[in-house]
């Protein structure tokens, strides 16, 4: 019994090794990487009112991975200026679909308006900079003009 047991332990020894010496092909080593792909997504546009088409100073605009309620919170965060444009950035895991939230944080600072959310296509997007590997690189989207209803 002890004879089988230490002939089953140098054939596993023997495949170990040569599994562990096999990580080689043609072109060169094969390296481990560690992490997770990631990608950077930016989005950009201007918030006005849909009563009157003037721009919103200090909404929230948040990008998110998923609709409406996202445990993870958001992925990047930014805030209208003055003329309520924004251009807001974060890094993800690579996905088709993001969600844009825009929030009235202020009150009644410059008027109230309801809380809104938008899908962000990035399907056809061309990402750049990327490096080869984990990291996919980024990509833009304009989300144009995006009217708020007064509350």
């Amino acid at each position: 019994m002890a004879r089988i047991s230490k002939i089953y332990r140098m054939i596993i020894s023997a495949l170990l090794a040569l599994l562990g010496f096999s990580c080689v092909n043609e072109n060169g080593p094969f390296y481990a990487e560690y992490g997770v792909p990631s990608a950077t997504y930016k989005a950009k546009g201007i918030v006005v009112s849909e009563s009157d088409n003037s721009p919103i100073k200090g909404i929230c605009v948040e990008l998110k991975r998923y609709a409406r309620y996202d445990e993870y919170g958001p992925i990047g965060t930014a805030y209208t200026n003055s003329d309520g444009s924004f251009f807001l950035e974060g890094s993800e895991f690579p996905r088709q679909k993001l969600y844009v939230e825009f929030i009235d944080v202020d009150g009644k600072l410059n008027g109230s308006f309801v809380k809104m959310e938008i899908e962000a296509d990035y399907t056809n997007k061309t990402f750049t900079g990327g490096s080869g590997h984990w990291y996919v690189g980024e990509a833009e989207i304009d989300l144009g003009t995006i009217k708020m209803k007064p509350e």
